[in-house]
């Protein structure tokens, strides 16, 4: 018996959830049954997959960035490279 509670040995749904407790950082491991942790994991995976969206939005917004960066280069090497066959052609007749 833990803190009074009686233990289910024989129950197939009877697991251990291992894990870190996220306030004090510290590795837990309790006991319950397994149809009682769903809420607690369905709400835990709720949160790790939004912190991947926000990875994955932080990642494609810096993509965007550098796409607009090495475009505006491009286009200022564009420019560069007309003005000087421009000048080039004037000088050559």
């Amino acid at each position: 018996m833990e803190a009074g509670k009686p233990v289910l040995y024989r129950c197939p749904w009877y697991v251990q959830v291992r894990g870190v407790d996220m306030n004090t950082g510290e590795e837990t491991g309790n006991w319950g049954c397994a149809i009682a942790w769903m809420p607690a994991l369905m709400i835990n995976t709720a949160n790790e997959s939004r912190k991947g969206v926000a990875a994955t939005e932080s990642f494609r917004n810096e993509m965007l960035k550098q796409g607009a960066q090495a475009q505006w280069v491009q286009e200022a090497l564009s420019a560069a490279a007309r003005q000087a066959l421009l000048q080039g052609s004037k000088t050559c007749e």
